[in-house]
């Protein structure tokens, strides 16, 4: 069950924007640099650095003391970071440069490898759900993850990167298919901005962005080899490795996972109207969904000074959970083969201006073998005459998607306290090697007595290209030590449906030690997808390549406080007012096929709190609670989503050798959409999951073993289903995972 959303920028306003805000950079820089300084008498005029980590009581770059030592100036320079709420954790995600978490002019939440293990995740996925403002979904067509963030649902709004590179799919517009199962031991930590990131990023940063970032040469140190079996056949083996031979650093992973996967039953599908309809015994429900997958990973990172080069290769086959028809079937098979090559460089002149500029290239390639209805199924042919398949209704889609693409940023400081960014981005992607084949005439919807290729007379996408040129721009004033201003621009013009232009602007204040107050504003896009334009000759779905892209303006207030050295908080109120919003509308002409169009615009606010309490070293309390108020401009609550939801829970280490963690996931109700009135379904009850994770370590060398209980209680619950399966989509009960690791 997909669910897209649009907006757009008048042109001229966009061209606007971007002008008057290049010209109030201008004029702002000119100023500050022309700033006369009053200095007391004998005050030392030697210039201070004071980007970063260092003082910035005087805003023109001076110390205002004599004869500093570096011992004196290293003491400031901690004393005045430590006014910052989180002075101690660095992120780049929010501005590409690191800088202390309570100055990063985003809401941002960190998770760290030790967090991921004491929790017992597996998974990438698993990690998401523990996040405020984030809910996982099941997707009902072909089984991947469709998570809700801030109210709205899909995948194709989340911005995912592997260690800065961008890896979702120009296909589909998301990356949870491919990485949702991508595995947790070789993750460093993993950096979140809720929230629009296109000012920065540009595509998909519409909703929150994600930095998946892994470990390297110096956190491995050798090779860490880890193994475990656990619910619905699940066997996992991998292998991470790190080492310094000289001046390169080489680091990597190779991981291997397979399950049959969660087997819950459906007891009516759409086949089963179909019978009813056409007096057939088809239906294979009551029935077992189908989450069977197969998943092999290869990663090689290599350093050498400042130069470096990073490639994957992600091998996935996959079974669809129930299908596109929302019908069990038992024939269906869909692989996806992804690989990626990044080379980049990073230089320094006169501690002034910093150019980074890299190259790299992505190969997306997809082969859907689908059965959308089983054997023996009856339909209506397009001429209304009833028509049946004895092998069910099959099709066969093969494309690949080829990115070719250049970065190059340049930062300069201007002053000591304030730092300029200008990058420019090429990317070309070619959607290629499309190929289609079926059982089924796609024009008339007659049966064939065997497959057969329709490549060239019906393929199912267009071969097409699109060429993306953007041009960013961000401006970082450390004002005072207190207070930080941001501002940022970025231009996307894109060669297929027009252009897009995100500013964004931030303050951020710690008005008393070790509490920081953050006023956000952004606007994002989220560019239509290739499937969302390109895809024809399709019976069921219609693209439309006069898509608007779907735009966001929000608002955001946030504000932390260290507490005491073991309380630490958070709250965050934001407003997202959306436009254009692109989803599937049944054609007035022909009910039963949809068309991709921006069906209207929405508004979403909501708050998001946190608090962690560290009581000694391993032992400390955590929840957050996220409440949300989605609504469509004519006031009707969006579908599918919980306007309650959040975690909370305690890990303890009750010996050095035993880590004990326990937690919750709570959500709230949730509520159908239109076409799916109250009379017809009660909207989902709330729910609560409890989960125990248990770590015996060191016992033996450095040998681990990790044991976790997912819904430890076997709650039944359900994630959200189409009108044609009345009873929703069944979620796991119990389930565990064994596994275990030693480092040579």
């Amino acid at each position: 069950m997909k669910t897209i959303y649009l907006v757009r920028l008048p042109r001229r306003g966009k061209r606007l924007w971007f002008s008057h805000l290049l010209n109030f950079f201008m004029l702002t820089n000119g100023f500050f640099l022309h700033l006369p300084t009053i200095h007391a008498e004998g005050e030392d005029m030697t210039p201070t650095p004071t980007w970063g980590t260092t003082s910035l009581a005087d805003a023109s770059g001076f110390s205002g003391k004599r004869n500093h030592t570096e011992e004196d100036s290293l003491k400031e320079a901690i004393s005045t970071e430590a006014i910052w709420f989180g002075a101690s954790e660095e992120v780049s995600i929010a501005t590409r440069h690191e800088i202390p978490i309570g100055k990063a002019p985003s809401i941002v939440t960190v998770i760290t490898a030790e967090e991921i293990e004491h929790q017992g995740h597996r998974t990438f996925v698993e990690i998401l759900r523990t996040i405020p403002g984030f809910e996982i979904l099941k997707d009902v067509s072909f089984g991947a993850v469709s998570p809700v963030v801030r109210g709205l649902v899909g995948s194709e709004k989340i911005r995912v990167m592997l260690n800065g590179h961008l890896v979702n799919t120009p296909l589909s517009g998301g990356a949870f298919t491919r990485f949702d199962d991508f595995p947790v031991e070789n993750i460093k930590r993993i950096e979140i901005i809720r929230g629009p990131g296109s000012a920065v990023y540009g595509e998909n940063a519409f909703l929150a962005v994600i930095n998946i970032i892994t470990k390297d040469a110096k956190d491995i140190d050798g090779v860490k080899v880890v193994t475990g079996f656990g619910s619905f056949d699940t066997y996992e083996e991998n292998v991470i490795f790190g080492e310094t031979y000289g001046k390169v650093n080489i680091s990597g992973m190779a991981h291997y996972r397979q399950t049959s996967g969660f087997d819950g039953t459906v007891e009516s599908d759409r086949q089963t109207l179909l019978d009813r309809e056409f007096a057939t015994s088809a239906s294979r429900a009551p029935g077992s969904v189908r989450d069977g997958r197969q998943q092999f990973d290869l990663n090689l990172k290599m350093v050498y000074k400042d130069f470096y080069v990073e490639g994957m290769y992600l091998n996935k086959d996959k079974e669809p959970f129930v299908g596109p028809q929302f019908a069990l079937t038992g024939e269906s098979d869909i692989e996806n083969n992804y690989v990626f090559g990044e080379a980049g460089y990073k230089k320094t002149f006169e501690e002034k201006f910093t150019i980074k500029p890299r190259i790299y290239y992505d190969q997306f390639d997809d082969d859907f073998f689908i059965e959308s209805l089983p054997d023996g199924t009856t339909i209506q042919n397009t001429s209304g005459v009833p028509v049946t398949f004895p092998d069910g209704v099959i099709g066969n889609g093969r494309v690949s998607e080829k990115v070719v693409g250049t970065e190059i940023p340049f930062d300069y400081q201007l002053l000591d306290n304030n730092l300029l960014t200008i990058g420019f981005e090429y990317r070309l992607i070619n959607q290629t090697n499309v190929r289609f084949s079926s059982n089924f005439r796609p024009d008339t919807l007659d049966p064939l007595p065997q497959i057969q290729d329709f490549s060239d007379e019906f393929p199912f996408l267009k071969e097409v290209t699109r060429r993306i040129w953007s041009l960013y721009l961000q401006d970082a004033w450390n004002i005072t030590d207190t207070i930080n201003l941001t501002l940022g621009i970025r231009h996307d013009q894109y060669s297929d449906f027009g252009d897009a232009t995100s500013p964004r602007s931030a303050i951020t204040w710690a008005f008393m030690k070790n509490a920081s107050l953050k006023v956000l504003y952004g606007e994002a896009f989220r560019a239509p997808s290739f499937e969302e334009m390109y895809i024809i000759n399709q019976p069921a779905i219609e693209g439309n390549e006069d898509l608007d892209p779907e735009t966001i303006r929000s608002y955001e207030v946030g504000l932390s406080y260290q507490v005491n050295k073991y309380v630490a908080c958070s709250v965050n109120y934001f407003y997202n007012d959306i436009e254009d919003l692109i989803g599937m509308r049944t054609l007035e002409n022909d009910s039963d096929t949809s068309r991709f169009e921006n069906l209207g615009d929405a508004h979403v606010q909501g708050l998001e709190m946190e608090t962690k309490v560290d009581i000694t070293k391993g032992n400390y309390l955590f929840m957050n609670y996220t409440y949300q108020n989605p609504e469509d401009n004519r006031g009707n609550e969006l579908p599918f989503v919980a306007r309650h939801y959040g975690n909370f829970g305690v890990n303890v280490q009750p010996w050095k050798y035993i880590n004990t963690n326990l937690s919750t996931f709570v959500s709230g109700s949730r509520s159908r959409d239109d076409g799916d009135p109250a009379e017809h379904r009660d909207d989902l009850p709330s729910y609560a999951l409890l989960n125990l994770s248990l770590i015996a370590k060191e016992f033996f060398k450095t040998m681990e073993v990790q044991g976790t209980v997912l819904n430890l209680l076997d709650k039944d619950y359900s994630d959200p289903g189409p009108v044609s399966i009345p009873d929703d989509l069944p979620r796991p009960g119990r389930t565990f995972f064994i596994g275990l690791s030693y480092q040579f």
